[in-house]
């Protein structure tokens, strides 16, 4: 069975970070989050995987072909135009024809039982089967509703409202049905399958931790509670010290707390203060630094200077400039 990942993304909600980082790059936990989903594949079986390409493109090719030993056989499909979720697997459909495939969002922090998906997905015998969560904010996350192992409506109200994990079991035949142009799973593939209950759509629930990776600070935040939990970590995600709730990739000494820590380089002198933090690779901190409730995803932290409750990203100089967790609308 072949596997897809959806990459093509803006990522506009974790700008300026990924003006020049693509989203599907951006260490989750000290992995790309493209390179820790397609390695879980290869883990569970899948022997090809294709992955859409857009914003960024060449960046996400050249990074994950460099880790292409202990990934799938990738296969990409390059979209000149935004495609969407469903249009980037219109763009894909000559390769994906024929047999059922499994759906990976990239911006997602998830690692999925794919055996006991496909599973399900088989017994029940319906062209598509989602992978859903309790969803804790219905507000902001277009709630699922559903009705015993099926689902029955995408938005309202319900008793129990469900969240989508970005990950599914697909039919290759329901490629056939997607419109041309740049379109999305949910209105133009999901909800018409409802309509007059034509092709019913399967799910399972996800046992495991979830977490969407949309802004800034819901990234902090994800992080946070896997530190919290003990993990899991992805491989390749560096050391765990349960004590002091942190994660390093290389383990430089900083006076860190709760925090997930790259490949950074300490400063002689007076370690920085990390806290509640995550401090991506290549980030320079200064001697006596302090950080707290910060993701620093880029630049240099002048010595002494203090940072709290903010997303650190180069400004003109190199140093690192402050802005919101949480962007600007």
């Amino acid at each position: 069975m072949k596997a897809f990942l959806l990459a093509a993304g803006f990522g506009r909600r974790f700008r300026p970070v990924t003006e020049r980082i693509a989203k599907p790059l951006v260490p989750y936990l000290n992995v790309p989050l493209a390179l820790a989903h397609l390695r879980r594949l290869k883990e569970a079986g899948f022997l090809q995987a294709g992955v859409n390409l857009h914003h960024l493109g060449e960046q996400v090719e050249a990074q994950l072909r460099d880790g292409a030993a202990d990934l799938p056989e990738l296969f990409f499909f390059r979209e000149r135009e935004i495609l969407g979720t469903a249009g980037g697997l219109k763009n894909a459909a000559e390769w994906l024809a024929g047999e059922d495939f499994v759906l990976v969002n990239s911006d997602a922090a998830i690692e999925p039982d794919f055996p006991r998906l496909l599973s399900s997905h088989r017994a029940a015998g319906r062209p598509a089967t989602l992978l859903l969560v309790e969803n804790r904010d219905p507000d902001r996350y277009t709630p699922l509703q559903t009705e015993g192992d099926r689902v029955t409506g995408f938005g309202g109200k319900g008793d129990r409202p469900l969240l989508y994990t970005g990950v599914c079991v697909l039919s290759g035949r329901l490629l056939e049905s997607i419109p041309p142009g740049e379109t999305s799973l949910v209105a133009d593939l999901w909800r018409p399958m409802l309509e007059g209950g034509r092709h019913p759509i399967g799910w399972i629930s996800h046992d495991g931790p979830f977490a969407d990776l949309g802004s800034p600070r819901d990234f902090l935040g994800a992080s946070l509670e896997a530190l919290d939990r003990g993990g899991p970590f992805p491989r390749g995600s560096g050391r765990f010290d349960p004590a002091r709730r942190v994660l390093s990739a290389n383990g430089a000494r900083f006076d860190a707390l709760r925090s997930v820590i790259g490949s950074v380089a300490a400063a002689p002198g007076a370690p920085a203060r990390i806290e509640d933090s995550a401090v991506w690779d290549a980030v320079e901190i200064g001697e006596g630094a302090r950080l707290r409730g910060c993701l620093a995803a880029g630049g240099r932290v002048p010595a002494r200077a203090g940072f709290e409750d903010a997303l650190l990203w180069p400004g003109p100089d190199g140093n690192a400039v402050a802005h919101p967790l949480v962007p600007v609308r």
